[in-house]
């Protein structure tokens, strides 16, 4: 029998039943971690994130373990969708940070993308600090972060109160009703906020969602490959934040991030929490750190 830590603190009621509901399916399939990656698509890293409640699973996870574990299926689903429901329930409303255009800050590198998984615990000491910077460096061959100030000047009125794709780029989620179909594609629960990568089917965008668990949020920022779009709050936002949207239709590359009381976590492509380590006056992520990293 596997000796089991205990589950994080920070999980409601549906989401630790969840997962002990996983804990007891794993230990009737008596395979370890190696084995029950091998008899799913989905990685040992991955199954130690969701029996250990670090991670949300998804709904092909909790499929794939039941059929390994020969369990009632229609019973596993509804603890499963009890779980997703409280996790992605839908929150007030935040108000809406004013939009400006800007330019944007680029750097050039030769390098080719890829896709690049953390551990949810990598940046708790200095020294990952250099695990994040080859990180950054590798998401492409070129970056570019537009940096949307919250206390802007409106410039958008009239435009209209929908969008697809591109048109929605930089804007605001619940001005144009892309938040109606949005759904959580991944969440990382920190000691600090909870960060979701929300996904719009109908506007074809992505943003970053968080909710401060203490203090405000300082910033809150969507990357999809090379491109990123980042809210600053210098005095800490009180309560949900978003960042703008991001078109996007390659979800793998897509990567939600924020910090709140000095506390960086990002969820999606790239999983991680810990400390927003100060570099150059600038802490991540920041139009000042990337560039650095990207030199």
């Amino acid at each position: 029998m596997s000796h089991w830590r205990p589950l994080p603190d920070t999980l409601d009621t549906d989401a630790q039943r969840l997962a002990e509901e996983l804990r007891v399916l794993k230990e009737q399939t008596g395979l370890s971690l190696d084995g029950l990656a091998r008899k799913t698509p989905y990685s040992r890293s991955a199954w130690h994130r969701y029996l250990n409640g670090e991670k949300l699973p998804p709904r092909g996870a909790v499929e794939a373990l039941g059929q390994v574990a020969g369990a009632d299926r229609e019973r596993l689903l509804a603890v499963y969708d009890a779980a997703y429901r409280a996790r992605t329930a839908p929150v007030a409303e935040p108000a809406e940070p004013a939009e400006a255009p800007t330019a944007p800050v680029a750097a050039e590198r030769g390098g080719r993308a890829r896709r690049t998984r953390l551990n949810a615990g990598a940046l708790r000491t200095a020294g990952s600090l250099v695990a994040l910077t080859a990180l950054v460096a590798t998401m492409g061959a070129a970056a570019s972060l537009v940096e949307l100030p919250a206390g802007a000047a409106r410039t958008d009125v009239g435009e209209p109160d929908a969008c697809h794709g591109h048109r929605c780029q930089g804007r605001y989620p619940w001005r144009f009703g892309c938040n109606r179909d949005a759904r959580a594609e991944s969440t990382i629960v920190d000691t600090a906020s909870t960060v979701r990568l929300r996904f719009s089917p109908s506007c074809g965008t992505v943003w970053s969602e968080v909710q401060p668990r203490s203090g405000g949020a300082q910033k809150v920022s969507i990357w999809v490959g090379r491109d990123a779009r980042l809210t600053s709050h210098p005095d800490g936002r009180e309560g949900l934040a978003v960042s703008p949207m991001l078109a996007t239709s390659d979800l793998q590359q897509a990567v939600a991030c924020a910090t709140v009381a000095d506390r960086v976590a990002c969820t999606g492509a790239v999983e991680l929490a810990g400390p927003a380590l100060p570099k150059d006056g600038d802490d991540f992520p920041g139009p000042k750190f990337l560039e650095s990293v990207m030199r």
